[in-house]
């Protein structure tokens, strides 16, 4: 439970920066809305794949450690 929540803040956290730097430098370049909300939508996406693979890492450490 208390991973689940941990893993829920993390890829909220990591889903709302890694949107606003892509938008920020989308912006800059002149991308249209349309260009802009998939660029946040791939972002979110990649942001939590990443928290999702580091959290099975961090339990597969867990789990190994507690049994050995």
């Amino acid at each position: 439970m208390v991973l689940n929540a941990l893993r829920q803040m993390l890829t909220q956290g990591a889903s709302s920066r890694a949107q606003q730097f892509v938008e920020g430098h989308f912006r800059e370049e002149g991308y249209d809305e349309d260009s802009i909300d998939i660029a946040r939508q791939a972002a979110t996406l990649l942001a939590g794949a990443l928290i999702t693979a580091l959290m099975e890492l961090v339990l597969q450490l867990i789990v190994t450690h507690l049994t050995h």
